[in-house]
């Protein structure tokens, strides 16, 4: 990849906002291109399906202008990388490891029982009073939730919470400011229907984006079922999602289970327009989401949507 190294040299005075993505199933390394004394001066930085080195992410620890992070793949050396999280210190209020963050998005594949790599993120995290945008990815909800109250700054943020409860639900609520502007909230299991919880989220009077999903959970589709159950289902389907618009008035955007739609209210009704959906290895901006914070949120080739089907 000496080709990335060579691009990075030659605009060192002007690049400041760096995308890389890779493919984790292929071998890669971009070793050599984080050498390059571009990095110190950018302030964006995402990676995006690859493998992380330990040089790398030194490098990234050095890059003291960084705002926001993108961190999509997985570690050569978790250990290491939770030293180097750990590294971090608060002197004189500020962090001595990425001072300037307001967006960090944090997505590991492959290290869910990497319990002191998460630590050490969670530390690094708290009390940053400039970040403003945040998704953890499947770090233990319970650090999550403890780091949360720290957060007073936050108004964008990507939950997954394993096994979904009211009393998660509240808690959650609880724990971030009321000036909540994007919430996406994503689970494996829930103790009942995901538009039940909707009402907890009518504490955030400036809320214009809310996705609520469970995963690899998609609509209805007529090949796999008869043509009456279809439109049931698919009825049932638009139904539950209408509901969560109409739970929260504040609400312009919607996310479910994937999907998006725009919110049309009039006095007596609410309609929900479909967005166009995803497709595979689109770009990254993808359909208007009505703000920057709801497409930082739904980046979609955060995670890269290689084999999913039903994205064409």
């Amino acid at each position: 990849m000496g080709e990335v190294r060579t691009v990075l040299d030659q605009n060192e005075h002007t690049l400041r906002h760096l995308i890389l993505g890779a493919y984790l199933a292929r071998h890669h390394s971009w070793d050599t291109a984080f050498q390059s004394v571009t990095i110190k001066n950018l302030t964006h930085l995402d990676l995006v399906d690859t493998s992380i080195s330990h040089v790398v992410l030194a490098r990234i620890a050095h890059a003291h202008n960084l705002q926001s992070l993108t961190l999509h793949g997985t570690f050569e050396e978790p250990n290491s990388a939770a030293v180097v999280f750990a590294s971090d210190q608060i002197i004189d209020g500020q962090h001595t490891f990425l001072p300037h963050l307001h967006s960090f998005r944090f997505l590991m594949v492959g290290h869910d029982d990497e319990h002191a790599l998460y630590h050490a993120v969670t530390q690094f995290l708290r009390k940053r009073q400039k970040l403003r945008r945040l998704d953890l990815g499947s770090c233990p909800w319970e650090m999550v939730l403890g780091l949360l109250p720290d957060l007073r700054s936050v108004r964008v943020l990507g939950a997954r919470i394993a096994h979904l409860t009211q009393v998660a639900v509240s808690a959650l609520v609880r724990s971030i400011p009321e000036q909540m502007h994007a919430i996406s909230v994503s689970t494996s299991v829930s103790e009942k229907p995901l538009h039940d919880y909707a009402r907890s989220f009518t504490r955030f009077p400036g809320l214009s984006f809310f996705h609520l999903q469970t995963l690899n959970k998609r609509r209805p589709k007529p090949n796999l079922m008869s043509e009456k159950d279809f439109q049931v289902q698919t009825e049932l389907w638009m139904s539950n999602a209408r509901s969560v618009a109409l739970a929260i008035p504040s609400v312009d955007f919607l996310g479910w289970h994937g999907e998006h739609y725009v919110i049309v209210r009039s006095d007596s009704a609410v309609e929900l327009k479909e967005l166009p959906t995803r497709r595979r290895l689109d770009c990254g901006k993808g359909v208007d989401l009505g703000s920057e914070d709801a497409a930082w949120l739904e980046r979609k080739d955060v995670p890269m949507d290689y084999e999913i089907p039903g994205l064409d």
